[in-house]
């Protein structure tokens, strides 16, 4: 079966993040500490690094209380710091001298916002939410989904890391296929089902179904007669969540995610390499452009609270 391999949030939007090996859910469907902070200029609009590049300079070490913890009480702000520093191999601009300090994650003096402001070189303040953060999409506010097929295949087409790869595109749960998933799975099911983990970008089909009828009846037409079904549910430790979509990119995956340089027609080379290898049982004909990764969801149902490594995903209650 498919399973979580990786949990990471970001607990201030655009810094990096924290890999952990379980995480807490909360009622609204985020995860616990996950953009729970956010920096806003003097007229309040979000700072971010689709705007300055500067962030990408930025080293960042948090430590938060109840960042590992299964309850969700543990939410005091007294413990929660974060240490700041330049990395050496930014080049897009000269911001080296900035020494490494920690600072309380509050808000005025004693906080990291006159640090951040000297580096990025606009004033800026600290904004928090504690229940349930600062997500991109608020209609989607679960954790985002990716597999490592689909990272893995990105990365190969322009020389990355696996690594890098996972910090320009900065998902929440990365999800693995098994080898053996197909074999646990009866030779009942679908062709479709005994697919999905056959090839990158398998998540989409939680988000994009194509429907039954498309499958059975090969003469109806594609474009005029079949429409997408509801997005199939899955299920992560216990916990049942719904794709709502995939996550549509900005401009910061184009750039190196430690010197903020720009990756030379990233764009245009990803979106011609995702189109052509979409699986075929996504429907993608609602989709804006194909500069795309990974799935928005929300939770439906809530049997526990705590998502672990090594949980097992189960898309299909056939297997």
């Amino acid at each position: 079966m498919p399973y979580l391999s990786g949990i990471t949030i970001y607990p201030v939007k655009s810094l990096g993040g924290i890999g952990l090996q379980e995480v807490t859910v909360l009622p609204c469907g985020a995860l616990l500490n996950d953009r729970r902070w956010r920096l806003v200029d003097v007229e309040g609009d979000v700072v971010n690094a689709k705007k300055n590049v500067r962030f990408h300079a930025i080293r960042s070490e948090f430590h938060l209380e109840g960042a590992s913890s299964d309850s969700t009480n543990n939410l005091s702000r007294s413990q929660n710091t974060v240490t700041l520093s330049i990395d050496e191999r930014f080049t897009a601009e000269n911001l080296q001298g900035y020494c490494s300090e920690s600072f309380p994650l509050i808000p005025g003096r004693d906080g990291p916002c006159e640090w951040l402001s000297e580096v990025l070189s606009e004033k800026v303040f600290l904004q928090e939410r504690i229940d349930g953060g600062f997500p991109d999409d608020r209609d989607a506010s679960g954790p985002t989904v990716i597999s490592t097929e689909s990272l893995i295949e990105v990365a190969s087409w322009f020389g990355l890391s696996l690594v890098e790869a996972r910090n320009r595109f900065r998902m929440n749960l990365e999800v693995s296929s098994d080898e053996n998933y197909q074999a646990a799975c009866s030779q009942e099911h679908s062709s479709s089902s005994r697919q999905m983990l056959d090839m990158p970008f398998w998540e989409d089909v939680l988000a994009y179904p194509e429907s039954i009828e498309a499958l059975e009846d090969p003469g109806l037409d594609y474009i005029t007669d079949v429409a997408p079904v509801s997005p199939s549910p899955f299920w992560l430790g216990g916990i049942k969540f719904c794709a709502r979509g995939t996550c549509r990119r900005c401009i910061v995956p184009t750039r190196d995610s430690r010197t903020g340089i720009a990756t030379k027609n990233l764009r245009e080379v990803f979106e011609a390499r995702r189109s052509h290898l979409l699986p075929g049982n996504v429907i993608s004909r609602t989709w804006s452009d194909y500069f795309c990764l990974g799935i928005n969801t929300s939770v439906e149902e809530l049997s526990g609270n705590c998502l672990a490594v090594g949980d097992q995903l189960d898309h299909d209650s056939r297997c």
